[in-house]
C-alpha cells in the first residue's frame, strides 16, 4: 500500500512537473510571438518612414527639377526674344540704312551746282525770321571770326558774291564770309557761325530722316 501511495505521489508530482513546463513552454510561445508582432510592427513601421521619406525627398527632387527647368525655358524664352529683337532691329537699321543710301544716289544724280541757289534762299528765309535776340546771339561772337559757306558745289565768282551780298545785309556788310566746297553734302549749303551751324543740305536731311526713322521703330 505504501508502495501504491508513493507511485502515486509521484504520477501527481510528474505531471504537475510535466503541466508546469507546458505552461512555461505556453508562456515562453506567448513571449516570442509577441516579440516577433513588436519586431515585426518596428520593421513594418521603419518601412513605412523610408517610404515616407524616399516620397518627401522625391517630390523635392521632382519640384527642383520642375522649377530649374521651368528657369531654363524662362531664360530660353528671354535669351530668344532678346535675340530676335536684336535680328529684327538689325534688319530694320540695314533697311533703313539701304532705303537712306538708295535716296542718297538719286539725289546726287539730280544735285547739279545751281541747285545750291535754291537752298540760299532758304538760308536768307531762316536768317529773315529770327528774332532780334536770335539774330543778336547769332552774330555775337563774330568780331574777327569768319563765317564759313560750305556747298556741295564749289560756287562761282558770280555765285559768291551774291552769297557775300545777301548774308551781309542780315549779318553785318563788315562781315567776314569764307566759301568751301564739300560733295559730301550732296546738295545744299551749311553755314558755320563761331557759336551755331546751320544747316541745309540733303545730306543731313537724309540723316536726319533715318534718325527719325529708327526713333519712331523703338516708340512703337
Amino acid at each position: 500500500t505504501a508502495m501504491v501511495a508513493r507511485r502515486k505521489e509521484e504520477i501527481t508530482r510528474g505531471m504537475a512537473e510535466v503541466a508546469a513546463e507546458k505552461q512555461a513552454a505556453l508562456n515562453l510561445q506567448r513571449d516570442l510571438q509577441a516579440q516577433r508582432t513588436e519586431i515585426e510592427a518596428e520593421r513594418q513601421k521603419a518601412i513605412d518612414e523610408q517610404r515616407a521619406q524616399l516620397a518627401t525627398e522625391s517630390k523635392k527632387v521632382i519640384d527642383e527639377a520642375r522649377a530649374e527647368a521651368r528657369k531654363i525655358r524662362e531664360q530660353a524664352a528671354t535669351q530668344i526674344g532678346a535675340e530676335r529683337a536684336t535680328a529684327s532691329q538689325e534688319l530694320f537699321s540695314g533697311i533703313v540704312e539701304l532705303a537712306v543710301n538708295l535716296a542718297e544716289r538719286l539725289v546726287r544724280e539730280v544735285a547739279l551746282p545751281s541747285i545750291e541757289q535754291a537752298f540760299m534762299t532758304r538760308v536768307l528765309d531762316y536768317l529773315d525770321h529770327l528774332s532780334a535776340p536770335e539774330r543778336a546771339a547769332l552774330v555775337s561772337h563774330l568780331g574777327a571770326n569768319s563765317v564759313v559757306v560750305t556747298t556741295a558745289h564749289p560756287l562761282g565768282a558770280p555765285e559768291e558774291a551774291e552769297w557775300r551780298e545777301q548774308l551781309g545785309k542780315r549779318i553785318g556788310a563788315a562781315a567776314s564770309i569764307e566759301f568751301k566746297g564739300d560733295p559730301a553734302l550732296i546738295a545744299g549749303a551749311e553755314i558755320k557761325f563761331p557759336s551755331a551751324i546751320l544747316r541745309f543740305n540733303w545730306r543731313d536731311a537724309l540723316t536726319s530722316a533715318a534718325r527719325e526713322i529708327n526713333r519712331n521703330e523703338h516708340a512703337g
